[in-house]
């Protein structure tokens, strides 16, 4: 049981440790989740790798989520414990035999992801015809963050005919994109789903479904958009295409639904000149910094809990670790007068933070707790 708080500042007078903490903030992730099923004009999956803590899937069931985007057996594992009849994808775009067939024979899954022949002959060898294929599309996007073409996606021309041997097998056809992540341009989404529309249309193939994937930004919205402007240009551009009427649409988001549901509590372990020394890092539940690049809404603490206020200072921020790689990728602004000993709360730190805690050096431990409320 994970202890809950009305507060970091509640928190902080009733700890009684020097361990980092990160916080859960349930209401954050629901509004989200009721946000993105209000304004998404299809089906939303969870895309469980952004957080798979179970707390995290039960609030987002509570919240209406019901299928889920997973890239594993263990993740298919831990989305139907906390959802017996949850909908699950499997849509790593590669995938071992032996997790394909326990996917399909053990759970039930038949939705799955290919971007490569070889991967679709792989289906067809080890699995009936009676599944969905999405064949993923590589959608071009200067305005991401992190672009995922690299590793995976196919071709237009690649997915054409991917699309219609998987027509041709039996199977159900249907198509896929990641525009990759933190994408701060709605007409990105419009233009990849405009772009797989010519897919459809050149293949002559009717998809049964179009999944736009995740990619919302998050951390990095931009201040004059919203999210819901995402979602009206992925409406239109669908609206607009002859080759996708009548064909529902999904969405796959992760960050979007669990980055303002958490923070990091981390303490000042020394200011030395110009640097600050904090007990969690790189190695920590901060490695999103790396892909991020910016320092997160940050508040001050004093060990009582009261707020540091004031004139701020910039300071080259450090890991507890002994690595040198353990450093921020920006510098953090703080308050002058925060000293050793001071608490940084970092907002929106719910994606991909606590799932890739490590413990090198021997200092992964972490805190786990609830907050009913940020500053």
């Amino acid at each position: 049981m994970r202890a809950r708080y009305s507060d970091v500042s509640q928190l902080l007078r009733q700890k009684t440790d020097d361990l980092p903490v990160f916080c859960f903030l349930p209401h954050r992730i629901q509004a989200a989740a009721q946000r993105f099923r209000a304004g998404f004009p299809g089906k939303v999956l969870y895309a469980v790798k952004a957080n798979p803590d179970r707390d995290v899937l039960g609030w987002l069931a509570q919240a209406g989520i019901d299928a889920f985007d997973t890239a594993s057996i263990p993740e298919i594992t831990l989305a139907r414990s906390v959802v017996s009849n949850a909908h699950c994808a499997y849509n790593h775009p590669i995938k071992p035999r032996a997790s394909l067939v326990a996917a399909y024979r053990d759970w039930g899954v038949r939705d799955f992801v290919v971007d490569h022949a070889a991967e679709l002959q792989k289906l067809f060898q080890e699995l009936e015809s009676d599944i969905v294929v999405q064949v993923r599309v590589a959608t071009p996007n200067s305005k991401a963050r992190v672009s995922f073409n690299e590793k995976f996606g196919a071709s237009p021309t690649e997915a054409v005919s991917l699309l219609r041997a998987v027509q041709e097998h039996g199977a159900i056809p249907a198509l896929t994109m990641h525009v990759g992540w933190q994408t701060v341009d709605p007409q990105a989404f419009g233009a990849a789903v405009r772009l797989l529309a010519n897919v459809a249309a050149e293949a002559g193939v009717r998809p049964h479904y179009l999944n736009v994937g995740g990619g919302f930004p998050s951390l990095l919205m931009p201040s004059h958009l919203r999210i819901e402007d995402f979602f009206e240009a992925i409406s239109s551009a669908h609206a607009s295409e002859a080759a996708l009427t009548g064909v529902p649409l999904r969405c796959e988001p992760g960050s979007a639904l669990v980055t303002t549901g958490g923070g990091v509590l981390t303490q000042v372990l020394l200011i030395k000149e110009q640097s600050m020394y904090l007990n969690d890092g790189i190695y920590g539940a901060l490695a999103e910094l790396l892909h991020s690049k910016v320092q997160p809404p940050t508040h001050v603490y004093a060990r009582d809990g009261e707020r540091r206020s004031g004139a701020l200072r910039s300071f080259r921020t450090f890991g507890p670790t002994c690595d040198s790689f353990d450093a921020s990728p920006v510098p953090f602004e703080v308050p002058a007068s925060t000293r050793e000993g001071d608490w940084l709360y970092l907002e929106s730190m719910g994606a991909y933070s606590a799932p890739l805690i490590t413990d090198f050096n021997g200092l992964g431990a972490h805190e786990f707790a609830i907050l009913d409320s940020t500053p």
